[in-house]
């Protein structure tokens, strides 16, 4: 394992354990790298993770991608060895060919015997949406990396602005479902689950949780009654809609008919997306997609 000698530097995920898993039940070993202590400043927060396997191929990022090559060979060696360890990378290291630009020490605890079930576990929960913690040595003792569930996006709507949308969602990795009427935005569409949009759908009952952000795209605003009310009934994190300031002033007005109080319908984005002067719809999907990540890493660390 250690011979290898053509280490490409990891394609980026934030996530990295259902790759792991893979290489595990292609029967290959595996090594987690996890980021578990910084001296100074670094790119990536604590708890960025590498998954490594046996054969070479790696995944995930712990610095900027000036020291993941050499992790991915100290992680073949590791393997090899059997035992889990903690290195330190950069000032302080005992590696003089190791210098992070950032001039700082980044400690990285290598573990190569995680037991197949609990893997199993943290892998079992991302699916389930649940909430799950991997604990690893770290330099200054034991180290808790939370995973929260995938953030996801319900997209409904039709248009140029969904496809588009869609995939900036996923190379963010968030999961994304789209609800559409529109056989033609369903076909160019790529999603984890498209739907076409029914009379009566069940909204809540299988698609909105604390994880999703919900955004309506329709122009033929008569379909956002049902989807918004099911949105505001739930505990997502952001509810956005699209249109002018007029049409959300009507929106809003149309749902206190409805008897929705201030403090929900205050929930909802309108116009939807930062103001970013976008005219295109790319730069809308783009401006949708900025006002859902900063609400949800707002969020997260609140």
């Amino acid at each position: 394992m250690s011979d290898v000698l053509d280490i490409a530097v990891p394609h980026y995920v934030d996530y990295v354990l259902d790759d792991l898993w893979a290489w595990r039940r292609e029967g290959l070993e595996t090594a987690l790298l996890t980021l578990v202590g910084v001296d100074g400043s670094s790119p990536r927060p604590l708890g960025s993770q590498i998954a490594v396997a046996s054969d070479g191929r790696a995944i995930g990022a712990i610095t900027g991608g000036c020291a993941e090559q050499a992790l991915v060979r100290d992680a073949l060696a590791a393997m090899a060895r059997g035992r889990n360890h903690v290195e330190l990378y950069g000032e302080g290291s005992r590696f003089r060919d190791i210098v992070l630009p950032c001039g700082s020490g980044i400690h990285v605890c290598f573990d190569v015997t995680l037991p197949d079930d609990t893997l199993r576990q943290l892998v079992v929960a991302r699916r389930e949406r649940r909430e799950a913690v991997y604990a690893c040595e770290g330099s200054e003792g034991r180290f808790l990396r939370p995973y929260q569930p995938q953030p996801r996006l319900l997209l409904a709507g039709q248009g140029a602005i969904v496809p588009v949308l869609a995939g900036m969602a996923r190379l963010s990795e968030f999961a994304v479902t789209v609800v559409s009427p529109d056989e033609t935005t369903r076909e160019r569409t790529a999603a984890d689950l498209i739907l076409p949009l029914r009379p009566g759908m069940d909204w809540e009952a299988a698609l909105v949780d604390e994880a999703t952000a919900v955004v309506s795209l329709f122009h033929d605003h008569d379909y956002e009654p049902d989807i918004l009310a099911a949105a505001l009934r739930s505990q997502a994190f952001y509810i956005g809609a699209l249109g002018s300031r007029r049409t959300h002033t009507r929106r809003i007005e149309t749902l206190r008919a409805q008897g929705w109080p201030e403090t929900q319908t205050a929930r909802i984005h309108g116009p939807v997306g930062l103001d970013i002067g976008a005219k295109t719809p790319p730069e809308i999907a783009l401006s949708i997609m900025g006002d859902v990540v900063r609400a949800w890493r707002v969020g997260a660390v609140s």
